[in-house]
């Protein structure tokens, strides 16, 4: 496995590259299906939705045309037709979305909101914040991808944080946890954004440089994704 997006040292950095390929998997896992039924029987309508401004200015529709779906399709219905999590990015507000594997935040928390409200909570977010605009602006114009990453003791897609994880116990019990994050254009006000949630038992994944990259986090971060223990039980083993 590549793990190209693990950098040493760690940075927030919002850095995104250009992308030509699949914006989504068109044959979608079976598994991710069936996890999202157990989210919606869960959560119920509080992990998707649309505002009013979605609404006036008939963002479902123009999703479902990109998709090539029936115009028929709800939000929840077209969300089980993907294995990805989406939302669309309208004038620089999140306006509709379907998210039933969260990174640890409550989707009901962000509809309407804009990107730097959205990233407010992310520790050592200040290049984030200030690129907010203008990677708003970018996402109408060009496909782009980026990555995030994080080691947790869930091996569940979601970490919605109603959902108590795992105590830390052993290396063994450890998963890495990576989205990919693919952006792209509808039109010149709005933009598609597609999150893609894998989780890996992380001996399977195993590289130093996860360690090299933890160890040069700073305390924010590690606290915000909840790092600190995992990261002294890794710097006792001899990996």
């Amino acid at each position: 496995m590549k793990l190209d997006y693990v950098k040493v040292p760690f940075t927030n950095n919002p850095s995104m590259t250009r992308f030509d390929g699949p914006i989504y998997n068109k044959n979608p896992d079976k598994r991710y299906l069936i996890d999202k039924e157990k989210q919606f029987n869960f959560f119920e309508d509080s992990i998707y939705g649309q505002t009013t401004i979605s609404k006036e200015n008939n963002l479902l529709e123009k999703l479902l045309v990109f998709f090539n779906f029936e115009k028929t399709l709800n939000i929840k219905d077209l969300s089980r037709r993907l294995e990805e999590d989406f939302a669309i990015m309208f004038n620089g507000n999140m306006e509709l979305g379907s998210i039933c594997f969260p990174s640890g935040w409550d989707f009901s928390e962000k509809l309407g909101k804009n990107f730097a409200f959205i990233h407010e909570p992310v520790a050592d977010n200040s290049k984030l914040i200030a690129s907010s605009q203008k990677l708003s602006e970018y996402m109408c114009k060009q496909t782009i991808q980026r990555w995030v990453w994080t080691v947790t003791t869930s091996k569940e897609l979601s970490e919605h944080p109603k959902l108590k994880k795992p105590d830390l116990t052993t290396f063994e019990n450890l998963y890495f946890r990576v989205e990919t994050q693919t952006s792209t254009p509808i039109d010149e006000n709005t933009s598609l954004f597609l999150i893609k949630v894998e989780v890996f038992p992380l001996r399977d994944v195993w590289d130093p440089k996860i360690l090299d990259s933890i160890n040069s986090m700073s305390e924010s971060v590690l606290n915000y994704k909840g790092l600190v223990e995992i990261k002294d039980l890794l710097n006792t083993m001899k990996l």
